[in-house]
């Protein structure tokens, strides 16, 4: 990311709620820093402006009515690497925490924070650091299968981790290459080293594993 004081930062904030749109908005006011602040309200209009480039941290929530789970992160980060992402949402839950961080936020920013839990949070996300909130609250011991299988579902790439959510839908090679715009050689390539990643040995585990990448309420 580039250095804040060098020039202003654009932020992308893509939520569905107005109130939690203004809410980041004053905390991102607070943070002191030379911020320019731009608000979507779905998951399509979130690519759009990304598409455009320019965008140093996006603020996604999980939740908006165009996304489903993870998706919308992945593909996010599968298509704009360079893009700094923090999700924002009302799940407290370890496990989604988890699986956040598996697909590659930098970020992940609870909707109850106190105002200056929040700004403090946001400094740190725009210095280019980090910050995962609940990640205090993790018992290993507890969710270590987990843990175990989110290490290594985060050892894919978003191409892979993209990939896996097509297997998981029964797409064949064929449909993956022509969903994807990639030839089916590839993805067999991919499909190998999602495999080898993961140790598994056949498509019905490849789908089991999908599962860990999706959000429950």
């Amino acid at each position: 990311m580039t250095n804040v004081f060098a020039q202003q930062l654009n932020v992308l904030i893509a939520d569905d709620h107005p109130l939690f749109r203004q809410a980041l908005a004053e905390a991102l006011s607070q943070t002191d820093m030379a911020i320019n602040i731009e608000q979507v309200q779905t998951l399509a209009d979130t690519f759009k402006r990304v598409d455009q480039g320019d965008i140093d941290l996006l603020l996604l929530d999980l939740k908006m009515p165009d996304s489903v789970g993870l998706m919308g992160l992945i593909d996010l980060r599968e298509k704009h690497p360079e893009t700094s992402i923090a999700v924002v949402t009302a799940n407290e839950s370890p496990q989604t925490l988890l699986k956040v961080k598996a697909a590659g936020a930098i970020g992940y920013l609870i909707k109850s924070m106190e105002l200056e839990s929040l700004v403090n949070a946001l400094k740190q996300l725009l210095n280019g650091e980090s910050y995962y909130a609940l990640e205090g609250d993790i018992d290993e011991d507890e969710i270590s299968e987990d843990i175990d299988a989110m290490k290594k579902l985060s050892s894919l790439t978003p191409k892979q981790q993209h990939v896996l959510s097509l297997i998981s839908k029964g797409f064949l090679n064929k449909q993956i290459a022509f969903e994807l715009n990639i030839k089916e050689t590839t993805v067999k390539t991919h499909v190998s080293e999602i495999f080898r990643k993961l140790g598994i040995y056949n498509r019905t585990q490849a789908a089991i594993f999908n599962q860990y990448l999706n959000v429950i309420d």
